[in-house]
């Protein structure tokens, strides 16, 4: 039996890269959330993931273009939770409720929603953070209302958006309502009783012609 072992593949220039984009997200988000914003510096960040300044800023110069990139990271995760959780749901209801169980995920199923949070808050105070961010989250909002409402080839149902924009609100208070120490209990209480009045709006705009 020979004992030859073939060597490991060499990783690419690529391969590196993602690696590096991987900590650089997870290191940002968990201090976002436990330092906020202003703490969250380009240095801090560098030495939370485990990789140099050099190779952080060789991809990513300027801390507003890693909050982008963060944004970024989350609304693909975002997307796909929603894509699973109505891919197989056929009737209006189904979707409602799969979407609505989706939104109450979002914040309580780890640190990244309180992260987007602060990150869109700084941006009134930072230009360059407001610059960098600015055409993510509108291809996020035109993306998620689209598909959300089920009318990706027409233009959603004008209610649909409003709705929408009321329940994101919703979710950015419950997530800083539970950064502030709200026991989660609570929390879902109060979900529920906005939950409630949300399905029937959505409903009732499912049951219009498109």
């Amino acid at each position: 039996m020979s004992s030859d072992i073939l060597p490991a593949p060499r990783r690419t220039q690529a391969d590196r890269s993602a690696v590096t984009r991987s900590k650089v997200v997870h290191a940002t988000v968990m201090l976002l959330q436990t330092q906020g914003y202003t703490a969250t510096t380009i240095q801090r960040i560098a030495k939370t993931a485990g990789v140099s300044l050099g190779a952080l800023q060789h991809q990513f110069p300027t801390k507003a273009q890693v909050m982008a990139m963060v944004l970024r990271h989350y609304a693909v995760k975002r997307a796909r939770l929603y894509r699973r959780a109505l891919s197989m749901k056929g009737s209006p209801e189904d979707r409602v409720d799969a979407m609505l169980d989706t939104m109450w995920r979002l914040v309580t199923d780890g640190p990244e929603f309180l992260a987007t949070v602060e990150i869109e808050l700084a941006r009134r105070s930072d230009p360059d953070l407001e610059a960098a961010t600015a055409p993510v989250l509108k291809r996020i909002d035109q993306f998620m209302t689209r598909w959300l409402s089920g009318r990706r080839m027409a233009p959603p149902d004008p209610y649909f958006v409003e709705l929408r924009l009321l329940n994101s609100a919703l979710l950015r208070g419950l997530a800083v309502e539970r950064a502030r120490g709200v026991p989660l209990e609570d929390l879902e209480r109060s979900f529920e009783t906005w939950r409630r009045f949300s399905r029937a709006e959505l409903l009732r705009i499912a049951d219009r012609p498109a």
